[in-house]
C-alpha cells in the first residue's frame, strides 16, 4: 500500500520533474503504509481482533487492490492495453548508492531504521512502555501504561516502515507500478525476524544472510530446471530449525524407565 501511495505522485503529476517530487513520493509512501497499518491496530483495539490474521487477511487485499489498479486506473494508457502505470522520470526514481550496481537508496533507509527502532527499544521509555505491554500486558496496565495507545503507536511505526520499504522497492528497483512488486518480501520478514531473535541488529543481519536465498532460487530454477518455490522451502526449513533450537534448548529431552506397583502388587513399567 506504500507502493500505491507513494506512485500516485508520478502517475497523477507526470509533468513534475523536480527535486521534490522524490521526496513527495517517499511522504505518500510512508502515509500510506500507516493507513493500512492502522486499521488491524484500530479492530484489535476496538474489537479484540486478533492483529496477525487480520494482518495477513489485509495483504491479499492490498494485493488484489494493487491489480486492479495496474490493470485500470493506474494503468498507462500507452502501454498498449498491458497492465502497469507508466515508467518513472530521473526525478521519480530512486538513485543508486553505487553508479555501477544496482542497489539504491532503500538499503540506506533500512540501516537508518534498524538504527532507529534499536535506539527507541533500547533506549527510551517508549521502548520500556511497548516491551512491557508486549511480555506481560497486566503488569503494564499496574504500571499506568495503556495497551491501546501501545498497540496504536506500534502499527504506526510498523506501517510507516514497511510502507517506506514499499514505495523504495517501486521507485527504486521496479520504477512503475505493477500487478505484483513484491514476492513475498512480507513473509519472509517473520522467518528474518526469528532468525534474528526479535532484535532490531540481529534482524538486519539475518536478512542480509537471507537475502541471498532470493537470488540463489532464480540462479537453481535456471541451471537445475526445478521450481523457484525451493527457495521458499529452503526458507521455511530455516524457520523450523531455529524454532527446533529453542526447543532443545529450554526443554530437555530425557528418556527413562520408572516403575510402580498397583493395588495388587504387580510390578508394571512405563518407558
Amino acid at each position: 500500500m506504500g507502493g500505491i501511495a507513494g506512485a500516485a505522485v508520478p502517475v497523477f503529476f507526470p509533468e513534475f520533474t523536480s527535486f521534490w517530487v522524490l521526496p513527495a513520493m517517499l511522504i505518500c509512501g510512508i502515509a500510506g503504509g500507516m493507513v493500512w497499518a492502522a486499521i488491524p491496530a484500530l479492530l484489535k483495539n476496538k474489537f479484540g481482533t486478533n492483529e496477525i490474521l487480520t494482518s495477513l487477511m489485509l495483504v491479499y487485499v492490498a494485493g488484489l487492490f494493487l491489480d486492479w489498479l495496474a490493470r485500470g486506473p493506474f494503468r498507462n494508457p500507452e502501454g498498449n492495453n498491458f497492465p502497469g502505470s507508466i515508467g518513472f522520470s530521473e526525478w521519480q526514481v530512486l538513485p543508486e548508492v553505487l553508479a555501477s550496481g544496482r542497489m539504491h537508496y532503500g538499503m540506506v533507509f533500512a540501516l537508518v531504521g534498524v538504527l532507529i527502532i534499536w535506539f527507541l527499544l533500547s533506549k527510551t521509555i517508549k521502548g520500556f512502555e511497548i516491551s512491557v505491554i508486549g511480555q506481560a500486558p497486566r503488569a503494564g496496565r499496574f504500571a499506568g501504561f495503556s495497551p491501546k495507545r501501545t498497540t496504536l503507536f506500534v502499527f504506526l511505526m510498523s506501517g510507516a516502515f514497511a510502507g517506506l520499504a514499499g514505495i523504495s522497492e517501486v521507485s527504486g528497483a521496479i520504477q512503475q507500478l505493477r500487478t505484483t512488486i513484491s514476492p513475498g518480501y512480507g513473509f519472509t520478514a517473520i522467518i528474518v525476524a526469528f532468525l534474528g531473535r526479535l532484535n532490531p541488529l540481529g534482524i538486519f543481519a539475518a536478512g542480509i544472510v537471507l537475502a541471498p536465498s532470493y537470488l540463489g532460487g532464480e540462479a537453481v530454477q535456471i541451471s537445475l530446471n526445478v521450481t523457484d518455490k525451493i527457495a521458499n522451502v529452503f526458507q521455511g526449513l530455516l524457520l523450523f530449525f531455529v524454532l527446533a533450537c529453542d526447543t532443545l534448548i529450554h526443554h530437555r529431552i530425557r528418556l527413562g524407565h520408572s516403575w510402580g506397583f498397583n493395588k495388587q502388587g504387580v510390578t508394571n513399567g512405563a518407558d
